[in-house]
């Protein structure tokens, strides 16, 4: 038999007929069920604001620090913070705090960009740059003495491993990989190539190195004598660092964010930068000021933060238009450094 229902009851009659005449939900509790919605809709709301204020974060420029690229920030104590940057084929620069980031002295020491700085103390430092130059000093950087790589690739980055022992990292064109280390305090140096050009470095102890590069991640449990490649591959991993010895995150240039929990035996992918579903980033560094809480920067301004250890991620919204390069952690914030040369603080909500 054909029911002739007024146009008003028909759709509703539609809907007990799709939820079936035995369903639990019966046509006359939608009301309820609709103002249900309506209160669960509001918290979400609420929440995505309180969110959506903490995305936001307090900034400031210090200064203009050089014309050029800042490479790199390193904190030596409470109260000193060093850097190197420059411009590739002509300028080297280094940078020193001393009043934890309020002044800062800028003096060029090379005709070359400098990317990567480490210190046993306040007063021995070394850098590395552009051809395989290697610079050491002894009193602060008031006075560097020169070392040129004989394979000429260059150094991305240089870590104090101890006393004794330091590695470098470098190559080029994706594939010249090289590592070398020194173990009589930077006065010679053993070379290692790779196929794959290496970027990052990162100790979790005084014998275990993470370093990281185009498509490879290895790691050393012999202060770099000898190397065994990881289980992670599918970006140009740029930057890694561990906030335990078994904690850690490895950055892709493409976007890439992969995580370990058990000292790199296993890497668990967080972020594909790969894919097309993902929005477009371009990472540069990553730090952690503590097990929980860390932060990622890149290009445009880019700035991530995580307080569960790195398994979700939080972009903050109010940014410089910059390219972050470097990054430094201060008591309620951090410093950044950025491609056109100049130095930004921000502060957490």
């Amino acid at each position: 038999m054909k029911y002739n229902l007024p146009q008003r009851r028909r759709g509703a009659e539609k809907f007990k007929f799709y939820l079936g005449r035995n369903s639990f939900f019966k046509f006359h509790k939608c009301k309820i069920l609709s103002v249900f919605n309506c209160l669960l809709l509001t918290a979400y709301c609420l929440l995505a604001n309180s969110c959506q204020k903490k995305q936001e974060w307090n900034w400031s420029e210090l200064k203009q620090l050089s014309q050029y690229e800042i490479s790199e920030l390193k904190r030596v104590d409470d109260s000193t913070i060093i850097g190197v940057g420059g411009e590739r084929y002509a300028h080297g620069e280094f940078y020193y705090s001393s009043d934890n980031g309020k002044t800062w002295n800028e003096k060029e020491i090379l005709n070359k960009q400098l990317y990567g700085i480490s210190f046993l103390n306040k007063d021995t430092l070394i850098a590395c740059g552009y051809d395989g130059k290697i610079l050491q000093s002894t009193n602060a950087g008031v006075d560097w003495s020169i070392t040129q790589n004989f394979l000429w690739r260059l150094m991305r980055n240089v870590l104090w491993l101890n006393d004794s022992v330091i590695v470098s990292c470098g190559g080029s064109g994706f594939t010249g990989g090289i590592i070398s280390r020194s173990t009589d305090k930077g006065a010679s140096w053993k070379n290692d190539t790779l196929t794959s050009e290496m970027r990052g470095l990162c100790a979790t102890d005084e014998h275990t190195i993470f370093c990281c590069g185009y498509g490879k991640i290895i790691k050393s449990i012999d202060g770099g004598a000898t190397w065994q490649q990881q289980k992670a591959t599918g970006d140009f991993f740029v930057s890694i660092s561990f906030s335990s010895t078994e904690h850690g995150i490895a950055l892709g240039l493409a976007g890439t964010i992969l995580l370990t929990d058990d000292a790199g035996e296993n890497w668990k992918k967080i972020r594909n930068g790969n894919s097309l579903t993902n929005q477009s980033w371009v990472f540069r560094k990553i730090i952690f000021r503590d097990f929980n809480n860390g932060y990622i920067i890149g290009d445009k301004g880019l700035l991530l933060f995580t307080s569960d250890g790195g398994n979700q991620w939080i972009k903050i919204k109010n940014t410089p238009d910059a390219n972050f390069t470097s990054i430094v952690l201060m008591d309620n914030g951090e410093i950044v450094g950025s491609e056109e040369g100049k130095l930004f603080m921000f502060l957490e909500n």
